[in-house]
């Protein structure tokens, strides 16, 4: 099987551009992250890494440096070998895990949080491969999200939660139908994890009617509450206070039902995180406030813009149990979650868990990631997959064969490949429909 490399869209509004040089030759095996070749768009020339692995085939007509050409042009192939490592490859007998680097050890050294409660207990085989496959699955949409966005397929902003799997997976585990997730910009994995389906999803982004937001929302505007997805947004803070309003009502009904608020380490320098994380406090809401510290805030070190990079500690402030936990665990993630909601359900307050982890792509596709990160953090990172690191214990505990984990992953496979066909083939949103969705209407007013 061959998948084609095309130009990709490197700017939200890049039209065309042109192949600067080859970094990897024809005939060449490539892994995924491997950079192929430099392109240079609209503003900047850069690195485009593999989305997938293979033979490099540069066919004799492909657009030669220099020559500018469409946003999906074909440049090459990537033909499928059997040397080919797979998604989660095992790590090498005897590997250690990297060491990290001084400043990651100096950035999350262990907090002296609420600790009294000990977590709930690790999932029955059942459940670990309920979330080995619900990592798969936000890894494989994301990847495929990418792969359209380099084509053209989706305008405006597309931003990726690869590497981070585990936080929305091992929360929303613990999530009912009828709780509800707030989310931010980066909020596809939130709302697979809650519910979504890889076609609502893929489709909503393309644009096309049949998205979960009927194609107006995009990447930044994903909502489905008959699965209790209550959105994600582009501004940075907004889930905080809106999980805090869902939660308020909860307890007004006296339901035992739940919100989550994902956000970023940047939101925590908002004044919605002081707000929320107050009120919720004094009037014991059941709401988990889940901080997803990738440690930038776009392309800023959030180590450099908090006087207290340790958000979990900031809980303590407004008396929350707060919990530092590492956000590529999902077990970890897993454990205090449930610890959290089982809490907040039964009517004792919120909870503040700081998931410390990483995004190994840019911050939105097409956007340059370079300048700011070093490669070898970023390959440091991609060395703790959250993935893999479930998928070892899984066999290590013996819970499941490599076997079972593979057809796993290619069950996914062919969902994501269908959700991809069935995006492509739906229809746009209907221009005598754009006024629809705005108002609510009663008919018994």
């Amino acid at each position: 099987m061959s998948i084609e490399v095309v130009l990709p869209r490197l700017g939200w509004d890049m039209q065309e551009g042109s192949l600067v040089e080859w970094r990897k030759q024809d005939g060449d095996l490539v892994q995924v992250g491997d950079v192929i070749c430099l392109i240079e768009g609209d503003k900047a020339v850069s690195e485009v890494e593999a989305m997938d692995a293979g033979i490099l085939r540069i066919p004799p007509d492909a657009p030669a440096p220099g020559i500018k050409v469409p946003v999906g042009t074909l440049l090459a192939y990537l033909d499928e070998t059997g040397d080919i490592q797979p998604l989660v490859a095992a790590r090498p007998s005897g590997e250690s895990r990297p060491a990290w680097s001084a400043e990651a050890r100096t950035v999350v050294s262990p907090v002296r949080v609420a600790t009294s409660d000990a977590p709930s207990a690790e999932p029955d085989r059942d459940g670990l491969l309920a979330l080995y496959r619900q990592m798969v699955q936000i890894r494989r949409c994301e990847e495929q999200l990418a792969r359209s966005h380099q084509a053209g397929l989706i305008h405006g902003a597309c931003h990726t939660y690869v590497g981070e799997e585990a936080v929305a997976s091992g929360v929303c585990a613990h999530l009912r139908i009828d709780d509800v997730v707030l989310s931010t910009h980066r909020g596809h994995g939130h709302a697979l994890a809650k519910g979504v389906s890889p076609a609502a999803l893929i489709a909503e982004l393309f644009g096309r009617a049949t998205g979960c937001s009927h194609g107006r929302g995009g990447s930044m505007h994903l909502f489905s509450p008959e699965v209790g997805m209550l959105g994600t947004s582009g501004i940075v803070g907004p889930s905080i206070l809106m999980a805090t309003g869902a939660a308020y009502a909860f307890r007004l009904k006296r339901l035992d039902r739940v919100s989550v608020a994902f956000f970023g380490d940047g939101a925590s320098n908002n004044g919605a995180f002081h707000e929320g994380l107050n009120l919720a406090a004094i009037w014991k809401l059941p709401v988990l406030f889940v901080c997803e510290n990738n440690q930038y805030a776009t392309e800023v070190p959030f180590v450099t813009i908090a006087g207290n990079p340790n958000v979990a500690e900031r809980g303590q402030a407004y008396g929350l149990p707060s919990y530092r936990v590492d956000g590529n665990d999902v077990l970890n993630v897993y454990q205090r979650a449930g610890q959290a909601i089982q809490r907040a359900r039964a009517g004792d307050g919120p909870t503040l868990l700081e998931c410390f982890t990483y995004r190994t792509r840019a911050h939105s596709e097409g956007m340059r990631d370079a300048g700011y990160r070093s490669r070898e953090e970023v390959e440091e990172w991609r060395a703790r997959d959250p993935i893999r690191r479930l998928r070892e214990h899984i066999v290590a505990s013996e819970r499941a064969s490599e076997d079972e984990l593979n057809q796993i992953e290619a069950d996914v496979q062919r969902q994501v490949e269908a959700a991809l066909e069935f995006a492509k083939n739906s229809p746009w949103p209907d221009p005598s429909t754009a006024t629809d969705h705005i108002y609510s209407e009663d008919e018994h007013a």
